[in-house]
């Protein structure tokens, strides 16, 4: 129980994930255009800010220098319900709503060529690629002796709450090595910062820590890719993005045995993307990409309790995940965009317990938007993006009482998305 929201949470932190839009723990999409096309990008690169997140080779195939500037706003619904049937109480249940308010999303891309006959493209993209408030308040079971009717077992020992700012920053340059093929690489800067309380990572479950707070933490890796243009209307991407090495979490806080101080290392998974995208309709642009994030090889992901009850790791499987797009030019100055992401679910259901604050298990999530060109080369761009519900469930641990349970996961969401972007 205590355990569920710190674990979650943390997940929240490290990554790049967007709450419930994401992909487990890493973000689907960036920006107003590329977050409308589901987050396809890896061979359709649309505007700065998803050809610099999913494809550093992208860059080279975009027609003018640009300047995107984008901002997210996501409203995660989750439900947490508990049972468990205690020996002299009898049966107990719960359910409770969270109360994470609005999360903002911020993003920008920028980038530019010195010259038309230089081979060269330069970027450099900088967004809030992870976000996320967490609030479910305390739900004793007892009043004194009186049995609550809205007790709720998972939440009894006490309420349970997350804050999460994660940023990243991608300078990038592409180079186009023949006119059918661009090759692009990039460092990745990530800041994070995160709160959650109580914590029990290397702890014992039973024994959480209450925590006065954390320091920001620092992270890096990189990515490399390639766009292939067959010049028949179809074009291939492919990128491979690096753990993020992170620097360890410090938590310092009070638990039952005085002040204390924890540290835990959690790195950011490997991700492969490969995708294809087809011109060939007159106005109109389609394309795929099939993604893997190696969650189940990352330090801080890939183990769950031992056997003595401490947290070492988040117990995450690997996962694959498909994105769809569109794109349509309805006249001069309007385009049409939709998409679609599905991808597995990395917590398996044992670990239902470890995913109380920050549900990552969404799967299908469909998206629709818009681009308005309102004066020459200066467009305004819009993405509306739902996260079908999604169920979780598995066994309550650790039992807050001297009883087996259950314990349900319920999560969805809704996302508005605004850009404005200037070409040259």
């Amino acid at each position: 129980m205590k355990l569920s929201v710190r674990l979650s949470a943390v997940l929240v932190v490290i990554c790049l994930s967007q709450a419930a839009h994401a992909q487990g723990v890493m973000l689907r999409g960036v920006g107003a255009v590329n977050e409308a096309v589901g987050g396809t990008a890896t061979a359709m690169p649309l505007d700065a800010s998803g050809a610099l997140y999913w494809n550093p080779a992208s860059i080279s195939a975009l027609p003018k220098n640009e300047m995107t500037l984008g901002l997210g706003l996501i409203q995660p619904k989750s439900r947490v319900e508990s049972s468990t049937v205690h020996p002299l109480l009898g049966p107990l249940s719960g359910s409770t709503k969270g109360e994470a308010g609005i999360v903002p999303v911020p993003s920008m891309g920028f980038v530019w060529s010195t010259s038309r006959r230089s081979p060269f493209t330069y970027g450099i993209g900088l967004a809030g690629v992870g976000g996320a408030t967490s609030l479910y308040p305390h739900k004793p079971l007892l009043d004194g002796t009186t049995l609550l009717l809205d007790g709720n077992p998972i939440l009894s020992g006490h309420g349970r709450s997350a804050n999460v700012v994660v940023l990243q920053m991608t300078p990038t340059v592409s180079a186009q090595l023949t006119e059918r093929m661009s090759v692009g690489i990039a460092p990745i800067i990530d800041l994070a910062s995160l709160n959650i309380n109580p914590m029990s990572l290397e702890l014992n479950v039973s024994n959480p820590l209450n925590t006065y707070g954390t320091k920001y933490v620092w992270g890096g890796g990189f990515q490399i890719g390639t766009l292939y243009d067959f010049q028949n209307h179809f074009k291939a991407g492919f990128m491979f993005k690096s753990p993020i090495w992170a620097e360890k979490l410090y938590f310092t806080g009070s638990d039952a045995n005085g002040p204390q101080s924890v540290n835990f290392q959690l790195n950011l998974p490997m991700t492969l993307s490969a995708g294809i995208s087809y011109d060939g309709i007159r106005d109109t642009v389609i394309g795929i990409d099939v993604r893997y994030f190696d969650y189940s090889n990352t330090a801080g992901l890939n183990k769950g309790v031992d056997g003595q009850g401490i947290v070492k790791g988040l117990d995450w499987e690997s996962v694959f995940s498909i994105n769809v797009g569109m794109e349509r030019k309805i006249n001069n100055r309007l385009k049409g965009r939709m998409g679609y992401c599905w991808n597995e679910n990395p917590i398996p259901g044992r670990s239902a317990s470890l995913a109380v604050s920050a549900p990552m298990f969404t799967q299908h999530v469909l998206s629709f938007g818009f681009g308005y060109s309102f004066a020459k080369d200066l467009e305004l761009s819009a993405a509306y993006c739902h996260a079908f519900e999604a169920k979780l469930t598995g066994p309550l641990y650790p039992p807050p009482l001297p009883a087996s349970g259950t314990v349900t996961n319920t999560v969805s969401a809704n996302s508005f998305v605004a850009g404005l972007t200037k070409k040259w």
